[in-house]
């Protein structure tokens, strides 16, 4: 099964990241306005996108300041089942560099997964480039305050 992958650098501190990524008011900012979410495992999370669909997301797992995972439950056809993951304790994609720009890294990226596609068809491809604007307007939403969430996003259509 083919997955989405994408890293991005985020020089913000830990107190603004999980929360961006974990509760309502942090999605809203970076994601899409409408959103109804709670950083609670078991809770489905609810993301709305008027004119593109929805999706609904079961809260898996949480590590405050590291990990969000969530299980698409409902929307797309081709995203349900498919597992999404925000890590901030992963090492993959810097571990050439020196052991303190390392840490130093991994403490200013976040590596995004949505594993389990059942294959790489055109639509996976449009999500990822989508995917990566969101990561964009999340970076810019930590660093300054500022994100484009849908509708205000880039319409890549």
């Amino acid at each position: 099964m083919p997955d989405m992958l994408h890293r991005i650098g985020i020089k913000s501190s830990v107190d603004k990241v999980y929360p961006a990524l974990s509760e309502a008011s942090g999605l809203a900012g970076w994601w899409t306005k409408n959103v109804q979410a709670s950083p609670k495992v078991g809770n489905i999370n609810q993301l709305r996108f008027a004119d593109r669909g929805f999706n609904d997301m079961k809260v898996v797992e949480l590590v405050p300041g590291r990990l969000v995972k969530w299980q698409c439950v409902d929307g797309d056809k081709e995203w349900i089942g498919t597992e999404l993951t925000f890590d901030r304790g992963e090492a993959n994609g810097v571990t050439a560099l020196p052991a303190t720009r390392r840490l130093d890294a991994l403490r200013r990226a976040v590596l995004f997964a949505q594993r389990g596609w059942e294959k790489p068809v055109e639509f996976m491809h449009d999500c990822s480039t989508q995917r990566a604007t969101y990561l964009l307007s999340l970076k810019s939403r930590c660093e300054t305050g500022r994100g484009t969430p849908y509708p205000d996003d880039i319409n890549i259509a």
